[in-house]
Parts: C-alpha cells; structure tokens; sequence
C-alpha cells in the first residue's frame, strides 16, 4: 500500500469559495433567467453585468473585455432585453506570430444573456455606448410606467 502523499497543487479556501459563488451564480441564474436559453453547456462564457432600475429608466452595465463594437448585438422585444455577442480567440506568440496558450484562462466563444424588464419601455430611445471594453445601455421606460406621486389631501 502507497503512502498518502499531498497533491502537488496548492490548494486555497479563496479558491474554493470563488469556485463555490460562481456555480451558486450558475444555479440562480438559470431560475431567473439570465442564462443562456440553450444551456449553460453550450455556452464557453457568458459576461457578468449590472441590471439597474430608476424611475424613468433601466440602466444595463456589460463587461465585455476583448470585444470590438460590431461583436456585440442587442435587441429588446416584449420587455425582454437580449444581449448576444462573441468574443474571438486569439493566439499569440511572444514573437507577435500566432501560436497556440500554454496556459489560458480567458473564455471565448458565444454568449448569449436575457433580462426580463419589469416594466414597458420605449425601445425607440435606448442609447448604449461601448468604451474601453464596458458596454452602458439606457432604456427609457414609457410614461404609463413611470411611477406617478399622488397628492394627498386633507379631508373637510
């Protein structure tokens, strides 16, 4: 019988835990619908963004590092807000030739995110822009939903 031996990997409780919170985001993800509609398998990546919500307008903020303008597409139909783009391998020698990672843990690929907005919005004034790779969307919401103050008065 062989003696136990440590593994030669260095193991961090860091590590572990971030391993933990992505495959949790994973799990909440694919109930709220945020995930890619074909599967988290098929997907190599997907961008993690921050869906915020104002009175008069939902404010999408993307990381989408690597990618170039005419990569990304967005659409919004029925409340829903689809964010689709695919980011490139590269592969590049030291010598600026192209050449294949000995190791690489950037994803690339297809990505594909959902995001039912909770009110009706007014897709003829969404403006985004694209800078140094962060992607910001303004969606305007409609009149009728935004929120309306009622004015309280006093009884006689």
């Amino acid at each position: 019988m062989m003696p136990w031996r440590p593994s030669q990997e260095s193991w961090s409780p860091f590590t572990a835990m971030e391993s933990l919170r992505s495959e949790m985001d994973r799990l909440f993800d694919a109930f709220s619908g945020t995930m890619p509609p074909s599967g988290a398998n098929e997907a190599l990546w997907y961008p993690r963004v921050d869906l915020q919500e104002h009175d008069q307008e939902f404010v999408l903020v993307a990381d989408l590092p690597g990618m170039q303008q005419d990569d990304i597409n967005m659409t919004v139909e029925n409340n829903l807000l689809t964010l689709q783009g695919k980011r490139l391998v590269e592969h590049r020698a030291d010598n600026g030739q192209h050449g294949y990672a000995h190791y690489s843990e950037r994803a690339f690929g297809t990505f594909c995110r959902r995001f039912t907005l909770g009110a009706a919005v007014d897709a003829e004034q969404i403006t985004a822009t694209y800078k140094a790779g962060v992607l910001e969307v303004h969606i305007p919401k409609t009149a009728a939903a935004q929120p309306k103050r009622i004015a309280v008065q006093s009884a006689a």
